[in-house]
């Protein structure tokens, strides 16, 4: 008897148990916890990955990482340039 294939994509993503876990991690650890919860996670992730999902992977949590700072980078690179005027 064979097995069906395996695959890393989830046809019917239950989100109200990611949202769930999400919110038990905010909630229970602090931010230094979190931060080695999520490096490994994404080393685990990354045993089921190839070469090109890893670069798409990376390439997400970049854009993930910029969103959520507290002053976007383009506006940040400008700040640089001008945006303050000596007293």
């Amino acid at each position: 008897m064979t097995q069906p294939s395996r695959t890393t994509e989830s046809i019917n993503p239950d989100y109200a148990a990611i949202r769930d876990i999400m919110h038990q991690i905010r909630d229970r650890l602090t931010v230094p916890d979190r931060a080695r919860l999520a490096l490994g996670l994404i080393g685990h992730l990354a045993t089921f990955m190839n070469r090109h999902q890893m670069e798409r992977l990376l390439s997400q949590l970049v854009e993930e990482a910029e969103r959520v700072q507290d002053v976007p980078p383009l506006r940040r690179n400008t700040e640089g340039e001008g945006g303050r005027t000596a007293a």
